[in-house]
């Protein structure tokens, strides 16, 4: 079960006005290898099971096609405060402070805002000011959510990799915190709006498998993850022991034979949903298009298609 820990109104006042540099031009290109497919038959991430999960057509999309995915600007404030966040705890604790929190995302900012990735991501100045203003106003919620002075991280940002028999899993945790009883929680921070609670387990999915990995690895087994919604300040939570992950080390390694079929027999269906509306790829998927596209608006006293 859900546990949702905290939901606060986000701050009355308005940070500090961001500090503009000016700025460059976009993607990466990639194309559908033999040796992308051979690495997917070897390894996988935790972010590329739940693509394969939410849907097979975005996997191959991201995965084995490669193809380019521009930054969007609430990723490039994901990946800026991530970086900040992570900043942050270098710092003695006296020093975690709002004020210093928002300094180390315009000093990510300035270095991010020149490489090609994120080079030509705004339209003007002004817009670029505007979602400084608006990053910051994400980036203040957190400092709401908890006391940065009173945390101690056991880890931050790091590398996991273990070999299921089947399968070599990897990918960077977060962060990870001890808690008083001695229980290790696993935590992940999301610059965007919290889900409702009844759609908020599958975000789960991915800090099922790290607490997986840090179990293999440490031989202690995690008793909370816990995803931080900076957006509206939401804090969900859920308890694992043993049990759970026996059962998501049974879920990947089904799920890497799935995807080695689907590989194999190029076989990739879309699974069309709500998050179709947020997909890059929507001009590739006649599916996702229907799924994202608007309600049509009736006519004033008009009946709807299904009642015609």
């Amino acid at each position: 079960m859900i546990r949702l820990m905290s939901s606060v109104n986000p701050p009355a006042h308005q940070p500090a006005l961001f500090e503009n540099v000016p700025g460059p031009d976009s993607p990466a290109d990639g194309t559908r290898t033999a040796d992308a497919a051979q690495t997917l038959l070897e390894t996988i991430s935790p972010s590329r099971a739940g693509d394969f999960k939410q849907c097979p057509l975005l996997f191959r999309f991201r995965a084995i096609d490669r193809l380019p995915e521009p930054v969007t600007p609430p990723q490039a404030r994901g990946t800026t405060a991530h970086l900040a966040l992570e900043r942050l705890f270098d710092l003695t604790a006296v020093e975690r402070t709002p004020e210093r929190l928002f300094d180390l995302f315009r000093e990510e900012w300035t270095a991010l805002r020149t490489t090609p990735e994120y080079s030509g991501l705004f339209d003007d100045l002004d817009a670029e000011r505007q979602w400084g203003i608006d990053s910051l106003r994400v980036v203040a919620n957190y400092t709401r959510m908890e006391d940065p002075t009173s945390v101690a991280p056991v880890e931050r940002e790091l590398m996991l990799a273990e070999d299921l028999g089947e399968v070599v899993v990897r990918g960077i945790l977060d962060r990870m915190d001890e808690r008083p009883d001695g229980e290790l929680v696993i935590i992940d921070y999301k610059t965007g709006n919290a889900p409702p609670e009844r759609y908020a387990l599958p975000a789960f999915f991915a800090l099922k498998i790290y607490a997986l990995l840090v179990q293999r690895q440490t031989g202690r087994t995690p008793a909370e993850l816990r995803l931080m919604y900076l957006g509206n300040s939401t804090v969900y939570s859920i308890e694992v022991d043993r049990n759970t992950l026996d059962g998501i080390e049974r879920q990947i390694l089904a799920l890497t034979t799935t995807i080695r079929a689907a590989v194999e027999g190029d076989n990739f269906p879309p699974k069309p949903s709500a998050l179709c509306r947020w997909c890059a790829f929507q001009d590739l998927c006649p599916e996702g298009q229907a799924q994202a596209a608007p309600e049509p608006t009736l006519p004033l006293g008009g009946d709807s298609p299904a009642t015609a």
